[in-house]
Order: structure tokens, then sequence, then C-alpha cells
């Protein structure tokens, strides 16, 4: 059901100790009011911070609610609290994470002709 939807996204919740991710498929449902809605098909704990994958973007936030239907998919509603979107963004983050200032916007600029 989930693998050939075309509002494919994956869930990201870090595993315990080992820093790698568990990555769980799901359906991008919308957002509303901070709230991003995803019908998946396996549990994710309330309180748990998550990221969530979605064509050019990256949700950062916390699950606040996971329930489970008659047909066994899990609605899941995360709280967000960060939505990154290309490089700008993950440059900022970086800069943050890392206590650094942020750097200044980019800008296009033309090359120079070689003759």
């Amino acid at each position: 059901m989930l693998a050939d939807h075309p509002n494919q996204a994956t869930i990201q919740i870090p595993s315990a100790g080992n820093g790698e991710l568990e990555r769980i498929p799901c359906v991008f449902r919308g957002v509303e009011n901070k709230r991003l809605s995803l019908v998946s098909s396996g549990r994710v704990p309330a309180f748990t911070a998550v990221s969530v994958e979605y064509e050019d973007a990256l949700f950062l936030g916390e699950v606040v609610a996971c329930t489970e239907d008659v047909t066994h998919a899990w609605h899941v509603e995360i709280k967000v609290e960060q939505i990154l979107t290309g490089l700008q963004s993950l440059m900022n983050l970086r800069a943050s994470l890392l206590g650094e200032p942020a750097p200044a916007p980019l800008r296009m600029v033309p090359a120079a002709l070689t003759h």
C-alpha cells in the first residue's frame, strides 16, 4: 500500500546508541497549523523526536499522537518545529548546531568569460 503511493515519505527515528536512523515508510497527508499528518504501516511512539523526508523538504518535530485504525494503518501526527528546504536552510541549521553565525545568503554570480 505505502510503497507505490504518490505521496510517499519517510519517518526517521534515531536508534538508541548506535547513531543509525530507523526509517519507516509512510504517506504524507498534509500540514495544518504546524501539525504534520502521516499514515504509516508501523507505530511511532508519542513524544519521539523525528524527522520526515518528503519531496525536497525535511520536517523536524515531535510525535504528538499515533493511533491505529481498523485497517491496521497508523495515523501519525507530528508537531513541526522546523522545515528545511534547500541548501540555505541546511547551512543555517549547521551553523546553529555548531554555535556559529548564520552564513550570508547565497548569491548567484555570473561566471567570467574566458577567451
